[in-house]
Formats: C-alpha cells, sequence, structure tokens
C-alpha cells in the first residue's frame, strides 16, 4: 500500500528533518542539535563520513581542474555539489584529450553521477540513495531545490507498507521504491530510501527532491495517489505478495490476470455473468447473454422508443427472435422458446427497461405472452462467438498499455514545456536607454545653456520627456506581454488539445484515444439521459428542464460540481445529502437523521421549479416529503393530483390541530 503523508500548511517541509527522521531511528536519543560532540560514537562516525566526502570531493575537483570540456552541465552541478561543503571553486584550465578522456571516464565511474549506494545507518536502518554520501543527501536536495526558485516546498514524501504477513528484503523494498519513483515521473530524482521494520508493518520512507537534478524543472505528479495503487498492483504480481485494497485491484479475465479499477462488482460490471463467460471461453459456445444483447437488443431499443408500447407488441418482438419474457422469483427472466432446458437470464441484462418495476410502471401489470409471430432469428448455443474473448482482452489491454505511454508521454511534454516571455535583462536595458539618453540631455543643456533660469525650464522639460518615454515603454512591454501570452504556441497544450495534435500527425495512439473520448462523453451524456429518466429514484422531477444550481443552501451543505454539470450537495460529514441533476433533484441522504437534506432538496425545488413539481421514489419517501412541506410550510404545488390531494390534507389537519392548541382569549364579562 502507497500512503502520501500530507504537506506542511506552511510549505516549509525540511529535507533535513525528514532525511534525519527516516534514517535514524536511535530512541535513546530524543534531540539531535546542530552541533556535533566528538565525544559521542555517533557524531564521530559523522565526522569521519564528512571527511570521506571531503576528500573524495577534492580528488574530484582536482579531475575538473584539468578538464576543459567535460559536458559542461555536469561540471556545473559537481561545482554546486562540491561547494555544499565549503569548496573553492576555481577557474577550469585547459588539459590534453587524453587527460580529459581519463578524467571523463573517473568522474562517471565514481559517486558525483548519483549511483545508487546501499547501506545500514549506526542505528541499524537499511538505506538506499543516490547522492554523494547519506550525511549530506539532505544538503545536496536543498541546494538543487533552490535553483528553481518558485518552488515553495520540494519535499515529496512517500510511504510504502505492506501487511503484517509479508516480510520484503531490504533489496526488494528498495526496488518498490525504484518501481513507486518511476510510476510518478521521478526516476531521475534525488532520493533517499529508508526500511523501517519497528512495527507490525514492513515500511519504505521514500524522500525526493520534486526538482529534477538536471532541468531543475519541479514535477507534481498529477493523480499520484492513483499511479502509485497501480504500482503496487504490479509489485503485488511481481514478487508474489497479498494483494491489498485500493482503488486498482487484480482480475482474472478471459485467462488473463489484469489490472483494472476496482468497485463492488469488478469483473462483471458491464460485462457478461460468470457462467455465460465460462460457457463462450471453455466451450466456444455463444451464450443465451449474448445472443440476447445483440440484435435482439438493437430491436428492443428502437421498441422502446414507442410510448404506446404494450405488453403484446413486447411479446411479439421477443418472439420474433426466439425469446419470451416471463415472471421468474422477484422479476422478470427471457427465456429461450426453442429449449427449455438453457438457462434463462435476467431480463434486465438484455436491457435495464425491462427490469419488473420500470416495466410494470409503464405497461402495467404483467400479461402473459399469446404471441403466434414466426421466429426470424434463434438462439444456437453451438454457433460461435462473433469474437474471441481472449483476443478481445489482449487488444483491450494493449490499448490499455498503449493510452498509458500516451499520457506519459504528455507528461513528459508538459515538464518540457517552457513559456517564451519577455528577456528580463532586455527589458532593464530599455528602460536603461532612457535613462542615458535623459543624462545626455541634461549634460548638454549644462554645457550648452549658461543661465540657470533657463536650464532650469529646460531640465524640466527632460524630465517630462523622460517621464512620457517611460510611460509609452511601459505600454509597449504591456503589449509586448499580452502578445506573447495571446500567441497560441506560447501556451501549454490540454491533454486533449495535445492528443488532437498528435493525432493529425499520424500517431495511431492518440487516433485511438480520440475515439475514446468520443465513447466517453457518448457514455456520460447516456447515464445523464437515464439518471434523468429515472422515475424510481427518490427525488423531485420537473416537467422543464432547468440548469442545476451551484451555490451555497443551508449551513452544514457544500456542494461539488462534476464534469458532467451535475451538482453534488455533501454534509460535512463527507455523505451525499442531495445531487441537481437539472430537471431532477435526487435525495440521497434519507436516514431518520436526514430531515435537513430532505428539507433542503425541497426549498432548492421549490425555488427553481416555481413552486411546482412532482415527488418521485418510493411510497415512503413521498409521504415523508409531503410531511416536511407541511411542516416548514414551504408554499409548492404538487403536479401529481394525488399527492397534492395528500398535501392538501395534511395541511388542513395541521392548521385545525394549531387551530385547537390556540389558547382563546377570554370574552368580556
Amino acid at each position: 500500500m502507497a500512503k502520501i503523508p500530507p504537506r506542511r500548511e506552511d510549505l516549509k517541509s525540511s529535507f533535513k528533518d525528514l532525511v534525519e527522521y527516516i534514517t535514524n531511528r536511535d530512541e535513546e536519543r530524543k534531540y539531535l542539535g546542530d552541533e556535533v560532540d566528538p565525544s559521542t560514537p555517533l557524531d564521530r562516525e559523522h565526522l569521519k563520513t564528512l571527511q570521506r566526502a571531503r576528500e573524495h570531493l577534492r580528488a574530484a575537483a582536482d579531475y575538473l581542474r584539468q578538464s576543459p570540456e567535460i559536458d559542461r552541465d555536469f561540471q556545473q552541478k559537481a561545482r554546486a555539489r562540491r561547494a555544499l561543503l565549503g569548496l573553492e571553486e576555481t577557474t577550469i584550465q585547459p588539459a590534453h584529450s587524453q587527460a580529459e578522456a581519463e578524467a571523463l571516464a573517473e568522474l562517471r565511474s565514481g559517486r558525483l553521477l548519483g549511483q545508487a549506494e546501499r547501506l545500514v545507518t549506526p542505528t541499524g536502518v537499511a538505506c538506499e540513495h543516490n547522492c554523494l554520501s547519506l550525511s549530506s543527501a539532505a544538503a545536496e536536495m536543498e541546494a538543487v531545490a533552490t535553483q528553481n526558485t518558485r518552488v515553495k516546498d520540494a519535499v515529496y514524501h512517500v510511504v510504502l507498507s505492506w501487511p503484517a504477513n509479508e516480510s520484503p528484503s531490504d533489496a526488494q523494498a528498495f526496488e518498490c521504491g525504484a518501481h513507486a519513483l518511476d510510476a510518478v515521473g521521478m526516476a531521475d530524482h534525488q532520493y533517499v530510501f529508508a526500511v523501517h521494520r519497528d512495527t507490525d508493518n514492513t515500511h519504505l520512507h521514500i524522500a525526493v527532491n520534486r526538482v529534477n537534478p538536471d532541468t531543475f524543472a519541479a514535477v507534481y505528479p498529477e493523480r499520484d495517489y492513483f499511479k502509485l495503487d497501480r504500482a503496487m498492483r504490479e509489485l503485488e504480481l511481481r514478487y508474489g505478495w497479498q494483494h491489498d485494497n485500493g482503488p486498482y485491484a487484480v482480475f482474472q479475465r478471459s485467462g488473463h490476470v489484469v489490472i483494472d479499477w476496482a468497485s463492488k462488482d469488478p469483473a462483471t460490471k458491464g460485462k457478461r455473468p460468470t457462467p455465460a463467460a465460462d460457457m463462450e471461453r471453455h466451450a466456444d459456445q455463444e451464450s443465451l447473454f449474448t445472443y440476447a444483447r445483440g440484435e435482439p437488443r438493437k430491436a428492443l431499443l428502437a421498441t422502446l422508443k414507442n410510448d404506446q408500447l404494450t405488453w403484446r407488441q413486447l411479446h411479439n418482438l421477443l418472439a420474433k427472435y426466439g425469446l419470451e419474457i416471463r415472471e421468474k422469483g422477484q422479476g422478470f427472466a427471457i427465456y429461450d422458446l426453442a429449449a427449455v432446458a438453457t438457462t434463462p437470464i435476467k431480463a434486465s441484462d438484455m436491457h435495464e427497461a425491462l427490469g419488473k418495476a420500470r416495466l410494470t410502471k409503464r405497461l402495467g401489470s404483467f400479461e402473459p405472452s399469446v404471441s403466434t409471430t414466426g421466429a426470424v432469428l434463434t438462439y444456437d448455443k453451438d454457433r460461435p462467438p462473433k469474437r474471441d474473448p481472449k483476443m478481445r482482452e489482449d487488444r483491450r489491454q494493449e490499448r490499455a498499455q498503449a493510452r498509458r505511454e500516451l499520457r506519459a508521454r504528455y507528461g513528459a511534454y508538459k515538464s518540457t514545456f517552457v513559456y517564451r516571455r519577455l528577456d528580463p535583462a532586455t527589458v532593464r536595458q530599455r528602460f536603461s536607454d532612457i535613462r542615458e539618453a535623459a543624462r545626455q540631455k541634461r549634460l548638454e543643456i549644462r554645457e550648452t545653456v549658461p543661465y540657470a533660469s533657463a536650464r532650469k525650464v529646460l531640465y524640466s522639460v527632460v524630465a517630462f520627456e523622460t517621464l512620457r518615454d517611460r510611460d509609452r515603454l511601459r505600454r509597449e512591454i504591456r503589449r509586448e506581454r499580452e502578445a506573447l501570452c495571446a500567441e497560441p504556441t506560447n501556451r501549454r497544450l490540454s491533454y486533449r488539445e495535445w492528443v488532437e495534435r498528435q493525432a493529425a500527425a499520424g500517431d495511431s495512439t492518440a487516433i485511438g484515444q480520440l475515439r475514446g473520448f468520443v465513447y466517453s462523453e457518448k457514455r456520460r451524456t447516456r447515464e445523464l439521459v437515464r439518471a434523468l429518466a429515472n422515475d424510481d429514484a427518490d427525488g423531485i422531477i420537473h416537467v422543464d428542464d432547468v440548469d442545476p444550481v451551484a451555490r451555497s443552501v443551508a449551513d452544514g451543505l457544500y456542494f461539488r460540481v462534476r464534469r458532467d454539470g451535475a451538482v453534488i450537495y455533501r454534509l460535512d460529514d463527507g455523505r451525499d445529502a442531495f445531487i441537481d441533476l437539472g430537471r431532477r433533484i435526487d435525495v440521497l441522504a434519507k436516514g431518520n437523521r436526514d430531515n435537513v437534506s430532505i428539507t433542503t432538496a425541497l426549498r432548492l425545488a421549490a425555488e427553481k421549479y416555481g413552486g411546482a413539481f412532482e415527488l418521485t421514489g418510493s411510497e415512503e419517501f413521498k409521504r415523508r416529503a409531503i410531511d416536511i412541506l407541511v411542516e416548514h410550510r414551504i408554499e409548492v404545488r404538487l403536479r401529481d393530483a394525488e399527492q397534492e390531494a395528500l398535501r392538501r390534507a395534511r395541511a388542513a389537519a395541521a392548521a385545525q390541530q394549531l387551530h385547537r392548541q390556540t389558547p382563546r382569549r377570554p370574552g368580556k364579562p
């Protein structure tokens, strides 16, 4: 399991404090001061480590002084590192090419390039880092982080934890840490790993510098929690560990082990039931489920659009495809007319509109079939499935992997994109030119005008012209900056825009992702339409289409806007109270103590819909909502005649009860 501890609110996390915490587990030493005491064993070891680091750095510095053109970027990083320990930086002198090659080989074989090193600290903590030394790691990270002045908190801290029954080796833990860094795009950043075994759960602390030591660009990974959780499932499969809970889970699909989003019913949601899948996979036979969701379902979709649909018409349509809908238990099922032994499927598996509650509400009480319509197409289990499930799953996994790589490419584009800005030095020079021109004018006046009064007047003119020129320059610079901001090529593309550009260049993965965008939008539209048409949900509905409302409606409630435009109102404890879908409001919090949610939803509906709407859902909810309308005197008119009659009756009863409870004034004697 991967955990990301919350950042400090003041954004003043310290590499020094974090590295000290994860690498030093000496419980007897309560406080580590800034000063080193040579009398203590730990500090003596620390001083020895610093001395060895200084000696190595001096040797590296000697090589650097002998090499003139060895990877200037590398030289810059090396000089910055050794400056941390107070080494004096001097000009590099020319040397022979052979010396250059020897120095380069020596440098690349040493610690300056960040080769990973594993060690055990004096307090028994197994660590791995890619800095010069563990003692100087925090200072090195801080030095690199200061190169990016925009970063307020460069510390990135992750904890990988294993269940109590798992005990990875130090090497395995370090490999897991490297895999986690690669998952969030920080594989080439400075890091310190530390394995802790002081609790029931072995865990690995990862301290990383957000700032890249090569480019000095900061990395803030998007959806890092989800990326890390997927990486955990990959590691569990690699090492055979127990699968932990998280947003991702491991499934067996079509003979393949796959990692996919976890859900309440992850392996079957929107897919074939397990027996149907086994039938097609092992026996190479088409299941009744697959047959019913093929041509019969397409014909059913067209029929359901008929507002005058009857049971007879529905039976005739199903009989045309060798199917029949019958009552089974508490619901409906689809049977094969030609083979009584074929196991039926739930009617709602063919289409959700065939669920018993929705279908009987639309067509009335169930009427058995008396259809004599001949079948033009029948179910044949020996007909092989149209698509090989194994090949289909393989292609799905290939597409998923290609799209993950596409997203990683976009991440690289984002991290390397550089906005074009006006050169500050050039701007300063332009203002300096104005000052210099004014100085030259004043000098000329002083040398050529003999009278002080005349010089004073001319100096005022020069001052005015200088102010005017500065104002013009400011406006000109503002226009230039606005032009740069408005220039399309100087704007970082969104993911969809970037994908569209890659698709235009012929990238097949990007083309597939564009199709995915379209399918996703269509799916969200269908889901919204189904939600709006779901009369079984407890809530409020209006006849006309009205936009959702996003605003503060009551104390203890806050709202969040979804990508599809719906607005969710939540309670302070995090539970969903109700959701505004536009022409309907679905009430989600309906417990005994949730009257505030229902009351607020009713008040919002009365305001949105002009006091005229209809209650939907269970009879219990409708009666409860009407009682709340009467109790809180919310002025509405319910469009359903039965609901309005009940509301008026309850209101009259409440008024009569109030009249009886009101004490009468005594009459005059």
